[in-house]
């Protein structure tokens, strides 16, 4: 607002069309004019004064919002009782209370390459469960490291995606990944009835 007061002050040397600008606090927009609205200005501010403007204005939203707004109003509800897990297992809510904590605590090239992740499961669960489910085989076996053949091993990935169904979801979504020529699987027991044992990537997500 002390940018705005020192832009009026200097209103007598200077002609321009205040609508161009936002209006002081508390106050709105007026129809009216004394006179027909100019469509040029003839002393132009400084680039000083209309940056003090403009990050006057953006600092006092920013402001706002924070007031307004906490980041717990933007959570999910913690659950109001202690889970009971048992043990080596991690109940569905705390593993998300797990993964915000960690949010906080990694190094910020995480932070940043989390919110990409987060979209991209947000358009992955638009699309339905199949899609899901192979969009996050897909990226599981991405950041897996490989063996010296270039393989990962399917026993470390179900270990790594122990919440999918190995007959009915796992192995259903690396076919589909392989028929799309996104992973090649490879098995020792050839013929009907056998199961991937190894997983390449050849596209990564």
């Amino acid at each position: 607002m002390n940018a705005l007061r020192d832009f009026d002050d200097d209103a007598a040397t200077t002609e321009m069309d205040r609508s161009a600008y936002p209006p002081q606090s508390g106050t709105g927009m007026s129809a009216a004019h004394s006179e027909p609205p100019r469509d040029t200005i003839v002393d132009r501010p400084s680039a000083w004064n209309l940056a003090r403007v403009f990050v006057g204005c953006f600092v006092s939203r920013i402001r706002g919002c924070f007031r307004k707004v906490r980041l717990s109003d933007c959570l999910p509800p913690r659950s109001a009782r202690a889970t009971h897990a048992s043990a080596g297992a991690v109940d569905h809510d705390e593993r998300g209370e797990l993964l915000l904590l960690e949010l906080m605590r990694v190094d910020s090239a995480y932070q940043d390459a989390a919110i990409c992740v987060v979209h991209y499961a947000a358009v992955l669960r638009r699309l339905g469960d199949d899609a899901y489910t192979e969009g996050l085989v897909h990226f599981a076996i991405s950041r897996m490291p490989p063996d010296a053949e270039g393989f990962v091993s399917v026993a470390r990935l179900r270990d790594r995606l122990p919440e999918l169904s190995y007959s009915g979801e796992l192995v259903p979504a690396l076919l589909r990944l392989q028929s799309g020529r996104v992973v090649s699987l490879s098995s020792t027991n050839q013929g009907p009835g056998s199961r991937p044992e190894r997983v390449q990537l050849r596209i990564p997500v």
